[in-house]
């Protein structure tokens, strides 16, 4: 059908972390995180307003910060995915405004957990889909919806 495969390929990288620095898994992860949460809420099909207020109350640096706690909480994570977010923790921005509306602590967090879905991305697609079903992103509802609208035409 060709919907099996809705992520874009990442590039053949066997070690992120010596490629990459914590900032830019954090830029591709936070890309990475929308486009789970955007494919999460696609159906049933909504205006866009609605979709953009779903989609950024999971995005916001507060629910990344909870989901994080989840994972850690429920011993989740490996070893190996406790020190990329550990090297993500320590990322150094410019205030923002979401990082003076949230606090420093709880920004760092939900960017320790971009950088984790950015070194998943480019080292463990497979793992990474486990990570994202953990935290509640449906990984088959959309791909369900469709295969139904399709056995239906």
């Amino acid at each position: 059908m060709g919907y099996e495969r809705w992520l874009p390929s990442p590039p053949k990288v066997q070690k992120p972390r010596s490629l990459f620095n914590a900032a830019s898994l954090a830029y591709v992860g936070d890309c990475i995180y929308e486009l789970y949460a955007r494919r999460h809420f696609l159906f049933p099909p909504l205006n866009i307003e609605e979709y953009n207020d779903r989609v950024t109350a999971v995005v916001r640096c507060e629910a990344q910060d909870a989901l994080l706690q989840k994972l850690l909480s429920d011993n989740y994570l490996s070893e190996e995915e406790r020190n990329v977010l550990r090297w993500g923790k320590n990322i150094g921005s410019a205030k923002t405004r979401t990082k003076k509306r949230a606090g420093a602590a709880v920004y760092n967090r939900a960017s320790s957990l971009e950088t984790l879905v950015g070194y998943l991305y480019l080292k463990n697609v497979k793992r990474l889909e486990e990570v994202m079903l953990k935290l509640g992103f449906s990984t088959d509802s959309s791909m369900q919806f469709i295969l139904e609208e399709a056995k239906s035409k």
